[in-house]
């Protein structure tokens, strides 16, 4: 399935994802983006489609913790996922 995403909301939501997020941790060792791409399109339509914090919250830490296995940090996640929300409400 092919989403319609505008490459600019895109690229803005990647960027965060890599720099802010980073569960993994590879921003401070490379500012080369991608690791984070496979998550970045369904991350993009839910905001999209009036994605609230608590849902973005859920879709982030699903990836963190069960697709990538961490341990999780819910307190950045949660203020990521705020901020995501926010994000998308000044570019609507």
């Amino acid at each position: 399935m092919k989403l319609n995403i505008d490459p600019l909301f895109y690229n803005l939501v990647r960027e965060a994802v890599h720099k802010e997020w980073d569960p993994i941790g590879v921003y401070e060792y490379s500012e080369e983006m991608g690791e984070y791409d496979g998550y970045v399109p369904n991350l993009c339509q839910l905001l999209l489609d009036g994605g609230t914090e608590d849902q973005v919250f859920s879709f982030l830490w699903a990836v963190e913790t069960d697709s990538m296995g961490l341990t999780g940090d819910e307190q950045a996640t949660r203020k990521f996922s705020k901020r995501l929300v926010k994000l998308n409400g000044r570019l609507l």
